[in-house]
This record gives structure tokens, C-alpha cells and sequence, in this order.
């Protein structure tokens, strides 16, 4: 059964954008508390601000990130946008699994591990401890980017008749 009705599409890509933007923002976020904390804390306020990054991602990113996935679902089962029907839809499905290896592997579990090596050799801070944190804050924030463009621009999308007129 697919959705014909106008206004629950309008209300379906209004909840798509929010998400979307929730996400984006709380990367951004979180990636500016990252620096933050890397580059302008002492040991033991990096030990109290660190550890609400991971928990902040799962209160609210991870809510966030889901429900738009879920309604990336709905627009591919449910409306006509299906999943390969349109290459930047492809596309926009392909960056899905980077997303979540930058979040998981990359930031989150690198900043687990950045808590363990700052407990029992100490805080180094810069670079030296954050590089691989902030490099995979960064992938997400530019992957994100990358599909909102895409959604905009639509790339890769046929040229109506009457429009090549």
C-alpha cells in the first residue's frame, strides 16, 4: 500500500527533516565538546565531560538517527521513492553503514578506549589523544553533509520533457 496523500507526505518529509537535523546537530555538537575536551581541559574535568559524549549519542542521537532511518524506510516501502528506483536514493543508502561505522567503531568506541588509556597513563590531550575521536566526528559530519546535498540536489535524477524544452 503505498501513501497517495499529499498531506501525509508533506507531514512525513517535515519529521524526516527534523530528525535529520537533530542528528546533524548533535554530531556537531558532540564534536565540538570533543574539541573542547581534547584541547582546552586538565585531566580530571576531561574525565567528567568525556564520558557524556558516549551518553549523550545514545539519549540523543541514536533516537534521532533511527527514526530517520525508520522514515527512510517508510519513504522506500511506502511511496514511490523506493530504494533503487533513483540512484541519489542509492546512494544516500550506501552512506547509511559508513554513518554508523563512524559512529560506532570510530567515535564511540575510540572514545571508550581514549578513557581507559587517560585513567591509567594520563591525559595527554591535543591531538595526541583525540586525533582518531575528532577524525571520525569529522567523517560523520561530512557524510551527513554529503546526503543532505544529495537530498536537496537530487543528482543523478532524469530531466523531465517538458523541462529539456
Amino acid at each position: 500500500m503505498k501513501i497517495k496523500n499529499n498531506t501525509a507526505m508533506k507531514y512525513l518529509k517535515i519529521f524526516h527533516i527534523i530528525t535529520a537535523a537533530i542528528w546533524l546537530g548533535g554530531v556537531v555538537c558532540l564534536s565540538g565538546l570533543a574539541w573542547f575536551g581534547f584541547f582546552h581541559l586538565d585531566e580530571r574535568a576531561f574525565l567528567t565531560v568525556a564520558p557524556l559524549i558516549p551518553e549523550l549519542y545514545l539519549k540523543v542521537i541514536m533516537p534521532a538517527s533511527l527514526l530517520t532511518i525508520v522514515q527512510g524506510l517508510v519513504y522506500g516501502i511506502f511511496t514511490n521513492w523506493g530504494f533503487f528506483k533513483h540512484k541519489w536514493v542509492a546512494l544516500k543508502w550506501v552512506a547509511v553503514p559508513l554513518l554508523v561505522a563512524c559512529t560506532g567503531i570510530g567515535s564511540i568506541g575510540q572514545i571508550f578506549l581514549i578513557l581507559e588509556k587517560v585513567k591509567s597513563n594520563g591525559f595527554t590531550g591535543g591531538f595526541t589523544d583525540g586525533s582518531v575521536v575528532l577524525l571520525f566526528m569529522t567523517a560523520q559530519i561530512l557524510i551527513m553533509s554529503f546526503m543532505i546535498c544529495i537530498s536537496v540536489l537530487k543528482p543523478f535524477k532524469k530531466k523531465s520533457a517538458a523541462a529539456s524544452s
